[in-house]
């Protein structure tokens, strides 16, 4: 039995033509021997979960980690059991029934995260394993290395840097406002003066709040709650309630699917939609056309974000979603530059909802960007 649930998820044992049962036999012993071996002599601590939530197997440094070195005792315990004492990266403790819980962000899929056990920042990813069944998981943990440990110290910093901003920002974009209402008799140079401090005080603020919203998902600061929706019917109202510029088109097209039902945080989804928005308008020459589309693909709902601008090249797609990154491609000195921020944060809130953003080869004759948003879809639910 161990051979048969063993042997699709690594490797694959040689079995010579003529063997007697016995010789395959010791073979195979032999196999699963060096097998484990490989896998004890690894740093990571590595368990799989079968489908009702119990621990089937797991490796040495798993024990070490869960069950002070012994490993019988690993075997049989519940996956509630070994994320029970797990805090956020900001040291406030999870509970099981939280958003940002492991445990949670196991049901709604595949996923990564940073949280301390034990007093110390682990790195946690799981993933689901096709074989040998439905519903089985693999569960790794890993200690930081010191200089991710100080990248996340540098990112509380930056966090409360942000939040301590905010305050005098705020205080110096309404004096600003208050300015505008009583300086009519300014004159025309000053009175451009205040409109473009006016201007990059809400450039400002907007990078800022990118910027605390990022640093808030990373420490746990920040909970996503999640609630079923339709998504064409949102969708529908979020685009009516948009303010469209001349001659900017927004349509939404008619989906044929049966069911359209996911688990979203809807203010997280519409920020996500308002940055995709936002650079649909900056990087169109002529009015932006836009078109979102849904569709079912592999057992998950997909949303298609299409333009008709410029496009980017393929060489920069996965680069553009990094922090503080702006294309020379897409420079334009008649404005100002964008903060780079914004698609990070929208990987950042779709991976916080258990889906995905990847910017992909657009077959529009008109070129232009296409953005795939995925989730996984609610199948016999």
């Amino acid at each position: 039995e161990l051979c048969c649930h063993l042997a699709p998820i690594g490797g694959a044992t040689r079995v010579r033509s003529g063997m007697t049962d016995q010789a395959l036999l010791a073979e195979l012993r032999q196999s699963l021997g060096l097998l484990q071996v490989a896998f004890d002599a690894a740093s990571e601590a590595m368990v799989i979960v079968e489908p009702g939530g119990e621990v089937r197997w797991g490796n040495q440094s798993a024990a070490d980690l869960w069950t002070n070195g012994l490993a019988i005792f690993l075997v049989g315990q519940r996956l509630e059991q070994l994320l029970q004492s797990v805090t956020g990266s900001n040291g406030q403790t999870l509970s099981l029934d939280s958003t940002d819980h492991p445990l949670q962000r196991i049901r709604r899929g595949d996923g990564s995260g940073t949280f301390q056990m034990a007093g110390t920042l682990i790195q946690l990813e799981w993933r689901r394993i096709p074989q040998p069944g439905d519903g089985y998981l693999l569960l790794l943990a890993r200690d930081l290395a010191p200089q991710e440990q100080a990248l996340q110290q540098q990112r509380r910093f930056l966090n409360e840097l942000a939040h301590e901003l905010n305050t005098p920002l705020a205080i110096v974009s309404g004096s600003l406002k208050r300015l505008g209402h009583t300086a009519l008799a300014l004159g025309h140079e000053p009175m451009q003066w205040l409109q473009q401090a006016q201007q990059e005080t809400g450039r400002l603020a907007r990078l800022l709040r990118n910027l605390l919203t990022l640093s808030d998902l990373e420490t746990g600061r920040q909970q996503l709650h999640l609630r079923r929706v339709s998504l064409q019917d949102w969708l529908q109202q979020w685009c009516a309630q948009q303010l469209l510029p001349e001659g900017v088109v927004l349509e939404l097209l008619p989906s044929q699917l049966a069911s359209t039902d996911i688990d979203v945080d809807v203010e997280a989804l519409a920020e996500v939609l308002a940055q995709l928005f936002d650079n649909s308008l900056r990087y169109s020459s002529a009015p932006a056309q836009i078109q979102l589309k849904l569709s079912s693909e592999a057992e998950q709902l997909v949303l298609q974000w299409q333009d008709h601008g410029p496009g980017i090249e393929p060489s920069s797609r996965q680069q553009i979603f990094e922090r503080f990154v702006r294309l020379e491609e897409h420079r334009d000195s008649a404005q100002a530059d964008g903060a780079g921020l914004g698609l990070a944060l929208c990987e950042a809130l779709m991976d916080s909802m258990g889906g995905s953003i990847a910017l992909e080869a657009s077959s529009h004759p008109s070129r232009g960007a296409l953005f795939v948003l995925r989730w996984p879809q609610l199948l016999g639910r």
